[in-house]
C-alpha cells in the first residue's frame, strides 16, 4: 500500500498547526508449517496513523487507521478538547521535527531502496522455499516454522512542512527441525528476498541434529559459547536497557555518567547504523530525525548513546534518529535500533576449541529484564544445546534458565567469532551479531 502525500496534507490541514504524524502502512504474507505441512497462510493490509500535536506549552496524542478526512476531524475535534482541558506550560525550545537545530535546513532523507523480490511478494516462491528445506531433511524430521514477507511504508510529515516517506522491505524463514524429542533452528532474513541462501538452510538442521548422546545437566560455573542467535538477544536486550540517552540522562542506565570509560571487554565494539546494509535499514525515527551512525562502545569503551530530540543535548545537539513511535508498548524513551557487533578472528572450531569444559547455546527463547540498573535478566535456552569436552561436542544437554548481570557478561568476553548473523527483535530492527565465548563465573547452571 502507498501513502498518498496528497491525503498526508490534507489531514495536516485538517488537524493544524503543531501536529506531526508518524504513519506506517503494513502489508504481510505469512506461509506457517508444522509437522512438515503447510498449516496457514495469511495475508494482511494495515494503516496505522500515529498523531501528535505539540501546541502552546500542552501537547495531546492519539491514533487512527485511516486518513479518510472525516475521521480525522473527529480526532482533530478530541485532540483539541484535550488540548484545551490541559493546563498551560511554559514551553521549552520549539521542537524542531526535522531533527535540526531550529533554523537550519533538514538533512536530506537517507534513500532505501525497496526490494523487488519482496514488492513482487511471489506466493510460489514462498512454497518452493518450504518444499526445498522440508525435501533436504531426513525423512524422520518433521519441519515447522515460517515464511514471511513485509513491506513496510513510512511516512513523517508535520505542519512546518516536514515530509520523509520510504519504503522497506524484509523477507524471513525460520525453519525448526524436530528429530527423537529434540530441535534445531535456523532464521534467515534480509531485505532482498533474492539473497537469502535457502539451499543452506537443510545442511545446518541436519548438522545441528547431530546424533549425540543426551548428558545430565551439569551444575555451577563453566564457560558458555552463546552462537549468534544467542548474542542476538543479549546485545538487543543490553542495548535496549542501557545504551538509551533518556536512561543515562536520568540514572536508570547502568553506565550513567560513564562515558569515555571501560565498561566492557575489550573485544566489544558496538554501533547502530541504520543505512548500514549489513542491517535491515531505515532511514528515519518516528520524528523525522535521520538516523545516524553512532559508535556506542569502541574497544570496550562507551563513547556514546542514542536519542531523540528531548535529549539531542546529549549527542552534540542533534537527535541520532532513534525516537520511538507515540504508544509504543515497550516505553517512551530513545532506544538503539540498528545495531551491528564487530567481527573478531576466531572460527567457530576455534571458540569451541576455547570451551573446553563447557555449554554452548544456539539460541535463548527470551531475556526479560527484571532489573534495569543492575542488567539483571533471565531467559531460557532452546533448540540445539550442547555440552562439551576438550572443546568437542559430546553430548545434548537439557535445556536450562540462566538468570546473571548482562554487565558481568559483557565483561567475560573471552573470543569474538569472525563470522557474523544478521537478526531481529520485537523491539528493534535489526542485531547483526558473531558468536562469543564468555569466561565461566557470570552465568550459572542451575
Amino acid at each position: 500500500m502507498s501513502i498518498d502525500q496528497a491525503e498526508v496534507a490534507r489531514a495536516l490541514e485538517i488537524l493544524g498547526d503543531g501536529t506531526r504524524l508518524d504513519i506506517l502502512g503494513e502489508n504481510a504474507d505469512l506461509l506457517r508449517y508444522a509437522e512438515s505441512e503447510i498449516t496457514a497462510q495469511h495475508s494482511e493490509r494495515r494503516l496505522r496513523v500515529r498523531v501528535r500535536i505539540n501546541r502552546d506549552g500542552r501537547a495531546a496524542a492519539g491514533s487512527l487507521e485511516t486518513l479518510d478526512p472525516d475521521a480525522v476531524r473527529t480526532l482533530a475535534d478530541r485532540l483539541s478538547a484535550a488540548l484545551a482541558d490541559l493546563p498551560a506550560t511554559s514551553s521549552n525550545a520549539p521542537e524542531s521535527p526535522s531533527g535540526t537545530n531550529s533554523g537550519s535546513t533538514a538533512p536530506a532523507t537517507p534513500e532505501i531502496v525497496p526490494a523487488q523480490s519482496v514488492l513482487e511478494s511471489d506466493p510460489a516462491v514462498r512454497h518452493q522455499w518450504f518444499n526445498t528445506v522440508r525435501a533436504g531433511l531426513d525423512s524422520d524430521m518433521k519441519l515447522g516454522g515460517a515464511i514471511r514477507y513485509d513491506v513496510m511504508d513510512r511516512v513523517v510529515a508535520d505542519s512546518t512542512g516536514l515530509f520523509r516517506a520510504e519504503t522497506l522491505t524484509k523477507a524471513s524463514i525460520q525453519a525448526i527441525a524436530k528429530q527423537d524429542g529434540r530441535s534445531a533452528s535456523v532464521k534467515l532474513l534480509h531485505r532482498d528476498a533474492d539473497q537469502i541462501p535457502i539451499e543452506e538452510i537443510p545442511g545446518r538442521l541436519r548438522e545441528a541434529l547431530t546424533p549425540l548422546p543426551s548428558v545430565d545437566a551439569h551444575h555451577g560455573t563453566c564457560r558458555v559459547l552463546l552462537k549468534p542467535q544467542a548474542v542476538n538477544s543479549l546485545i538487543a536486550t543490553y542495548g535496549y536497557a542501557v545504551l538509551g540517552a533518556n536512561a543515562y540522562a536520568t540514572g536508570r542506565s547502568l553506565v550513567a555518567g560513564r562515558l569515555g570509560e571501560k565498561i566492557t571487554s575489550e573485544l566489544i565494539t558496538l554501533v547502530d547504523d541504520g543505512c548500514d546494509a549489513d542491517g535491515l535499514p531505515s532511514g528515519f525515527d518516528a520524528e523525522g530525525n535521520v538516523r545516524r551512525r553512532t559508535t556506542l562502545i569502541d574497544k570496550g569503551v562507551l563513547t556514546g548513546v542514542v536519542s531523540d530530540q528531548r535529549r539531542a543535548g546529549l549527542t552534540g545537539g542533534v537527535p541520532t534518529g532513534h525516537a520511538v513511535p507515540d504508544g509504543w508498548r515497550f516505553g517512551g524513551d530513545p532506544v538503539p535500533s540498528h545495531l551491528l557487533l564487530a567481527p573478531g578472528e576466531s572460527t567457530e572450531d576455534e571458540l569451541l576449541a576455547e570451551v573446553g569444559s563447557g555449554l554452548v547455546v544456539n539460541r535463548l527463547d527470551y531475556l526479560r529484564v527484571l532489573h534495569p540498573k543492575e542488567t539483571l535478566v533471565t531467559g531460557t535456552t532452546r533448540d540445539a544445546t550442547y555440552w562439551a569436552e576438550d572443546g568437542k561436542l559430546v553430548g545434548w544437554h537439557p535445556q536450562l534458565r540462566f538468570t546473571f548481570k548482562m554487565d558481568d557478561v559483557m565483561n567475560a568476553i573471552l573470543g569474538v567469532g569472525a563470522v557474523r548473523e544478521r537478526c531481529d527483535q520485537t523491539f528493534m530492527e535489526s542485531i547483526v551479531v558473531p558468536s562469543l565465548l564468555i569466561d565461566a563465573g557470570p552465568l550459572v547452571l542451575p
